[in-house]
């Protein structure tokens, strides 16, 4: 840099002297006026805080040696009003006989814009209006100006929103039912901004039953719709224990109302609400109970005898009985053992009978079981074994109950 100094010094010096005696109009003649124009004004950089603008100043040196920096001073007007200015005054000179860009930035923050022109909030963008100066100081000429003007707009600040809100039942059972909510958050900004913090609180008939809050997946992408999912586990006896007046309900309404603290620049601290209705399907258990054993036909050679189960389905929804198997046992001997043949349905509020009849033909059995049978003695039973239920109930998947039933009767006939 010193030695281009003075190498301009030096020429300067012998364009001078080859000049000798001539007037400044012949100065004049011998530098000549550089060329100035305004190329382009580029967004070059948005986000939450403001936006970045770039103005890109053309400079055209004629002159066989480099020319200084010029001082260039810039003012952004909005509603003919001004808002902001700024000066550049230092960079590298203009090469000689060439052609240099210089930039100029032109920052704007959101904030200071929406607070001083109110009106501009919620609008998607806003209009200006920038005046540059470009003033060289150069030699024989003095002080040499250029002014240029320039509009355009620059994007502002968006409120986001919810969109697309949805409640589904995933997956029921009699234990419970897990239930997926779900929401986009509508960012219409160029640029991402911090996922807001969110809160829910989920209610079943207006009973409070779940508060919880959504964890941050990240930023909110630009221009974007951003899923957020909620997922939740409702436990029947947590709810029934806490409400016991919905135990005797089948199905009952149910609300996810979402909160979210979103601060934005020109809209301060703002919350965002949603209620996302719902219907909560409340499943009881199918109750099973034993009929006992009784006898149906008796003979030398073998004995029928017939037991089964009462299924009481206390729900509002048509049940079927998939799948029964069992294992009968008497004074600790297996009399029976399978599943039962035919599938049966259970109507809602209903009570069905499952008769299961077996023959024992074993003689050692059958002498035990008359001997039993004509002196009217108990006898201690275990019947045990597991049964599937299943429904078209939406979400419902066929589910497996084990039971368990012992005490002591008598066989009837």
């Amino acid at each position: 840099m010193k030695r281009t100094v003075v190498w301009c010094a030096a020429l300067w010096a012998f364009i001078v002297f080859c000049a000798g005696g001539s007037s400044c109009r012949t100065m004049e003649g011998v530098f000549r006026e550089p060329s100035v124009s305004l190329h382009s004004v580029e967004l070059a950089g948005i986000s939450l805080k403001g936006v970045d603008l770039v103005c890109r100043v053309n400079v055209e040196n004629p002159n066989p040696v480099t020319i200084p920096f010029p001082e260039i001073g810039w003012e952004l007007f909005i509603n003919t009003g001004s808002f902001l200015s700024g000066m550049v005054k230092n960079g590298e000179p203009v090469r000689a006989r060439g052609v240099t860009v210089l930039n100029v930035p032109v920052s704007l923050s959101y904030t200071e814009f929406l607070d001083t022109f109110k009106s501009f909030r919620g609008r998607k963008d806003a209009d200006y209006h920038l005046a540059l100066e470009t003033r060289f100081l150069l030699p024989v000429l003095g002080a040499w100006v250029r002014h240029f003007d320039y509009q355009g707009k620059f994007p502002l600040v968006q409120m986001i929103s919810f969109r697309n809100p949805s409640f589904r039942v995933e997956k029921l059972d009699f234990g419970g039912a897990d239930i997926h909510c779900s929401v986009d958050i509508d960012n219409p900004n160029p640029f991402p901004i911090p996922f807001p913090g969110m809160e829910y609180h989920y209610a079943v008939r207006n009973n409070g039953f779940v508060t919880g809050t959504v964890e941050a997946a990240g930023p909110l992408a630009a221009a974007a719709l951003n899923p957020v999912n909620i997922r939740l586990r409702v436990v029947y006896s947590d709810l029934y224990r806490s409400f016991p007046s919905l135990e005797t309900v089948g199905e009952a309404a149910s609300l996810l109302s979402l909160s979210s603290l979103i601060v934005l620049p020109g809209f301060g601290e703002a919350r965002l609400s949603l209620d996302i209705p719902g219907s909560l399907p409340l499943l009881k258990v199918p109750v099973l109970s034993f009929r006992g054993i009784s006898v149906k036909n008796i003979s030398l050679s073998k004995i029928d005898l017939e037991f089964g189960w009462d299924v009481e389905n206390g729900n509002g929804f048509v049940f079927e009985v998939e799948n029964l198997e069992y294992q009968l046992l008497v004074n600790n001997d297996t009399w029976a053992q399978g599943r039962a043949a035919e599938k049966m349905g259970l109507a809602p509020g209903r009570t069905a009978a499952i008769p299961v009849t077996v023959s024992i033909s074993s003689p050692a059995l059958v002498k035990d079981l008359t001997d039993i049978i004509t002196r009217g003695m108990d006898v201690a039973y275990d019947l045990k074994g597991s049964v599937t239920f299943n429904s078209n109930l939406g979400a419902f998947a066929g589910q497996g109950l084990p039971f368990s039933f012992t005490g002591r009767t008598r066989l009837r006939r």
